[in-house]
Formats: structure tokens, C-alpha cells, sequence
């Protein structure tokens, strides 16, 4: 018959184990949650950026003809892509 404390000790390695993996799970979650918190920033920090750009140069853009305006918006959509 299995003496009851080798069912403790492989209960209790078990748990560990268990600990130990959810630990790193929970590391990698915290990893992605501060990658996603720092782009986030920068992204508010860029489209902050662009507002006041925007209220600056108001007049040159409505201004633009539709080659220009054009050029700039494909500028603007390959920005966000690099």
C-alpha cells in the first residue's frame, strides 16, 4: 500500500508546479499588459501631436490642391504602419 506521505509530497509537487507555471503565465500577461500600456501612450502622445498640427497649419491644409492632399494622406496612412 502507498504510504500517505509519498501522496503528500507528490500532492505537494504537484501544487507547486502548478504555482510555478501560473506564475509565468501571469508574468507574460503583465508583459503584454505594459507593452499595450506603452503603446497606448505613445499613440496619445502622436495623435496629440497631430491636433495641434492640424489647428497650426488649418488654413495650408484646406488650401492644399487634390495632388497635394492626395500625397500627404497617403503619408499620414503609411505613418501609422512603420
Amino acid at each position: 500500500m502507498v504510504d500517505i506521505s509519498l501522496i503528500v509530497i507528490v500532492s505537494n509537487t504537484l501544487v507547486v508546479f502548478a504555482t510555478f507555471v501560473a506564475t509565468l503565465y501571469r508574468i507574460k500577461i503583465e508583459r503584454e499588459q505594459v507593452r499595450t500600456f506603452k503603446q497606448n501612450v505613445s499613440s496619445s502622445q502622436c495623435l496629440e501631436s497631430f491636433r495641434k498640427y492640424v489647428r497650426a497649419e488649418r488654413t495650408e491644409l484646406v488650401d492644399m490642391d487634390k495632388a497635394e492632399l492626395e500625397k500627404f494622406l497617403d503619408y499620414l496612412q503609411k505613418l501609422g504602419e512603420g
